[in-house]
């Protein structure tokens, strides 16, 4: 089977319909603005987990500035003790899908860990991804 190349001719548009030109065929798809129900950017709550690769526990002192650098960027951070020393970060992010939410997340966290790890002289750490939900409106 052959492949026919689409030509998309900006003349033959009108109003709410779009009319493609396909090896001499005419096609009308409709497109009318209201078919778009959901904004492109939504807000996602996204929660990781940060834990110290030697094992130990984040001090207080640690977890507030984690806390405020993450307040800082307007992530709404909720920081808590997890198990075993882990430290559990829910963070608000307004982003396309549930990928770049993580991604955005993942990467604002590492900058504020990074930060507060340099300044308390702590060992490497490690984030793990633990779930992204839309948030209700």
């Amino acid at each position: 089977m052959e492949a026919i190349p689409w030509v998309l001719d900006s003349r033959l548009r009108t109003g709410s319909h779009l009319l493609l030109v396909c090896a001499g065929l005419r096609e009308t798809v409709r497109h009318p603005a209201t078919t778009i129900k959901e904004p492109m950017v939504k807000t996602w709550q996204v929660r990781l987990e940060l834990a110290r690769d030697d094992n130990g526990s984040l001090s207080d002192e640690g977890i507030k500035a984690l806390t405020d650098l993450l307040a800082e960027r307007n992530a709404k951070p909720v920081v808590t003790r997890g198990e075993s020393g882990t430290v559990l970060v829910q963070m608000t992010i307004d982003a396309r899908d549930d990928m770049a939410a993580r991604s955005a997340a993942e990467a604002m966290l590492r900058e504020g860990a990074n930060t507060v790890w340099s300044a308390l002289g702590l060992p490497p750490f490690t984030i793990a991804f633990v779930d992204a939900t839309k948030s209700r409106p």
